[in-house]
């Protein structure tokens, strides 16, 4: 694969999600929880888990649950990253309280370019936690001087 995966911003949203399931919170993430969670159909998760792992992202066994590889980590660590930047931007500047923050940066995060994300962060001095008290993943074009 190339240095950027073509994930879809629906398979975005599993990433994340079952990073801070496997990742954030040690849970065995299964399809049903991911369906209940975004509120869509088992077999819906299904179609998009095998997607992702048809991409190498994830491991998938039926009945077994789903687990991110290395290259589905990193991705979710990105893609989180843009969300936590965004958090920050939309606490201080427009004095959103931490769930409204959370919420509209989940509609916009996908969307924010790396060159975007990295400018924030640099004028926030390189935050390493976000307003929900999560982790900010670093990234290595976005340097501390």
């Amino acid at each position: 694969m190339g240095a950027e995966l073509s994930v879809t911003e629906n398979e975005a949203k599993y990433l994340k999600l079952i990073y801070r399931g496997q990742c954030e919170e040690s849970t065995k993430v299964r399809t049903t929880a991911v369906a209940k969670s975004l509120g869509v159909r088992p077999a819906t998760v299904t179609e998009v888990i095998q997607n992702l792992s048809e991409k190498n992202l994830l491991w998938y066994r039926r009945y077994h649950g789903v687990e991110l590889t290395k290259e589905g980590i990193a991705e979710a660590q990105k893609l989180l990253r843009k969300h936590r930047i965004l958090e920050i931007l939309f606490t201080d500047i427009l004095k959103y309280n931490t769930q409204r923050a959370c919420n509209e940066s989940s509609k916009l995060d996908y969307h924010a370019s790396m060159s975007l994300i990295n400018a924030i962060c640099k004028a926030y001095g390189h935050p390493e936690i976000c307003p929900c008290k999560k982790v900010i993943f670093s990234d290595p074009k976005c340097k501390k001087k």
